[in-house]
């Protein structure tokens, strides 16, 4: 894989994916770096995550969480309706 940005300022835009790149990064941790608001920096995470975001809202995805709040809200409450600590 390879990236290439053509445009103003490209060469600060480049910095974060030839060390993502060289350094055998995943670009998942590049969508979860903690960028600077608002830079040009910010950009490189808003693609990474834009790259992620079918996954991430898959319908598999939604369904999981869906079993996991359902199974939560079945858990806390008893069977007997009191609610103990």
């Amino acid at each position: 894989m390879g990236v290439q940005i053509l445009g103003p300022r490209a060469g600060d835009l480049i910095a974060a994916w030839v060390a993502t790149l060289n350094g055998g990064v995943k670009l998942s941790t590049l969508a979860s770096a903690v960028h600077p608001y608002p830079t040009l920096a910010e950009i490189n995470k808003r693609v990474t995550g834009n790259l992620f975001s079918p996954k991430i809202f898959s319908a598999t995805v939604q369904k999981g969480l869906k079993l996991f709040f359902n199974l939560k809200g079945r858990a806390c409450t008893p069977p007997d309706g009191e609610c103990r600590q």
